[in-house]
Parts: structure tokens; C-alpha cells; sequence
């Protein structure tokens, strides 16, 4: 598919919202292309254009309800609006790279972000729309790739009363058929997305806030999961020994494996928790006296956890 091919399928997919609103959303993408000079690349990391539509509409949406708090308000302090205007986030795009050989571990951990992750033939990190300050990136002495937000972000494109037409993301590249020891992926009232990966890993912990996160093809051993009031896709394999902790999120797993090789224990507030064809709800604890070497510990609030796995 070519950009422009790109560009028109999306224009099609976000039709409900105004005009000035189309013009806008397409714009900006538009400059996003020329901006990136990769538009495989970017493809990749914004998804179909169906995806993305979703994605605009609500971000629309949202930005209309905002709108309306602060016309409620209805007070302009100009000193205000001059240190806004100030400290706003430069449009310039940063750009870190790590070799293949030299990365050990990775651990990611992010605010208010708006994150993808797709798979190339390296390790690098780009993002837009954001100060150097606002960016943690580096290798360790033990091989740890760390790279987080060092403070929160202020996505302020989808403001109808914004200055700019810059959204800070961040883009994550990984190499194809990664081999990891652990692995660390955090968000918290962000978003992060995965296109479908390869990565290897001894170990891990997946911890999601208020935000939303989906991971495509992460194959590991014992991955510990946290869900607060997000939401959390995730496909792949998990073995060994695996805790599980979900509050008033959604957790949903899809996993590659013998279903016979797994137990689970599991604690259930007011939730709903499902283990391949069975279901608790309610206020339930369930505790398996013969635990197999593959084993879920879950402990499940008032949300909802699924766990789904298939040969």
C-alpha cells in the first residue's frame, strides 16, 4: 500500500467526523509521512487505516470534552498561556540506537505515552514531538536497555484550542527473533501497541496502570502481570510458575501451549475469570491441589481475566 493509498483509506474510515476535523486528522498524518521519510516504517507503527480511524475518532471526542470544561471555566490568564507557550515540546525528532550483540535485557517503562512497538533489524528509538528531557535512554553496565518517560506528557494535539499539531509518541524498534533475559514493559495512563513481534525471554514483568496496553508475540518464561484500571492484551507463551494481579482492568491472554500442562489457583472479588472453557464469578477462590510446573497464581479484583490457551 503506498501513502497515498494510505491516506485515502483513512479520509474514508473517519467521515463521521467534520469536515474541518478530516482535514485536520489528514494533515497532520500527511506530515507525519514526510517527517518519518519511511512510510513502510510508519505504516507499520500506526497500523491499518481502519486502526488508526478508531483511534482519531476518540481522541476527537475527547478533546471536545475537554474543550468544554475549560470554556466552562472560561478564564484566560496570560502569563499562563506565555509559559505554556514556552516550555512547549519541540517538534524535533530524537533518535537512539543500540546494537543487536550489546542489548541483554530491556525494560520500558512509560507515563501519559502514546508508544508503538514494531520489529526491524535493530535495536533504536525515535520519537517526536517531545524534549530531550522528557526522555530516558540508555544501555547499563549489566546490558539493560532502559528507556522511559521522565515526565508526563502533554498530548495537547487533540485539543481543539492546541498550538501545535505535534503529538509526542515514541517509537520502539526490535530485532527480529530477539533472545532476552527479562524483559520489562510498564504504561500507565498511556497507550502502548505492539505489531506482531518475535521476542525471546528468560523472564518478565508486564505492568499496566491506567492505560492500555496490546502485546503481539512475546515468548517467554515466568511473566509476572499487574492491571490496575487498564486494559491488557497479550499474545504468546508464558511458562513456569506465573502471578497474576488484576484490580477493576481487563486482562486478556491468548497463549500457544498444551492446555494439559497448566493449572491455576484463583482469588475472584465481584470479577469474572475465565481459564480456557471454565468461568468463576463472584466473590470465589479456587485452589488447585495438584499444581503443575506451568502454573497461574490470579488474583482478580472487580475486573475481568481471560486466559485462553491453544496448541
Amino acid at each position: 500500500m503506498t501513502r497515498e493509498e494510505y491516506l485515502n483509506e483513512l479520509k474514508s474510515s473517519i467521515m463521521s467526523l467534520s469536515s474541518d476535523e478530516q482535514a485536520e486528522a489528514i494533515q497532520y498524518y500527511s506530515d507525519y509521512f514526510d517527517e518519518a521519510d519511511d512510510d513502510e516504517k510508519v505504516m507499520r507503527e500506526l497500523g491499518t487505516p481502519e486502526e488508526l480511524a478508531k483511534t482519531i475518532i476518540e481522541k476527537f471526542a475527547n478533546a471536545l470534552v475537554d474543550t468544554k470544561k475549560s470554556a466552562d471555566e472560561n478564564e484566560t490568564d496570560d502569563s499562563k498561556v506565555e509559559e505554556e507557550s514556552r516550555d512547549g515540546f519541540s517538534i524535533d525528532a530524537l533518535y537512539f540506537e543500540f546494537a543487536k550483540k550489546d542489548v541483554k535485557n530491556l525494560s520500558m517503562d512509560f507515563g501519559a505515552a502514546e508508544v508503538a512497538l514494531i520489529e526491524g533489524d535493530k535495536y533504536s528509538i525515535e520519537t517526536r514531538g517531545l524534549p530531550e528531557e522528557c526522555i530516558n535512554c540508555y544501555l547499563n553496565k549489566e546490558g539493560t536497555l532502559v528507556v522511559s518517560n521522565a515526565h508526563r506528557f502533554n498530548l495537547n494535539f487533540w485539543s481543539h484550542n492546541r498550538r501545535s499539531r505535534i503529538v509526542p509518541r515514541v517509537l520502539v524498534t526490535i530485532p527480529a527473533k530477539a533472545n532476552i533475559g527479562k524483559l520489562r514493559v510498564a504504561i500507565g495512563a498511556g497507550k502502548l501497541v505492539s505489531r506482531t513481534l518475535s521476542i525471546n525471554c528468560n523472564s518478565g514483568a508486564i505492568d499496566v496502570g491506567a492505560g492500555n496496553m496490546v502485546l503481539d508475540g512475546i515468548f517467554g518464561g515466568r511473566i509476572d502481570m499487574r492491571c490496575g484500571m487498564g486494559n491488557l492484551e497479550f499474545a504468546g507463551s508464558i511458562t513456569g510458575s506465573v502471578n497474576l494481579d488484576c484490580g477493576m482492568g481487563n486482562v486478556k491472554l491468548d497463549l500457544k501451549g498444551d492446555p494439559k500442562t497448566y493449572s491455576y489457583d484463583a482469588k475472584v472479588g465481584l470479577g469474572d475469570f475465565r481459564f480456557n472453557g471454565e468461568k468463576k464469578s463472584g466473590v470465589c477462590q479456587i485452589y488447585n491441589n495438584q499444581k503443575l510446573e506451568n502454573h497461574f497464581s490470579v488474583n482478580c479484583g472487580m475486573g475481568s481475566v481471560s486466559i485462553k490457551i491453544a496448541e
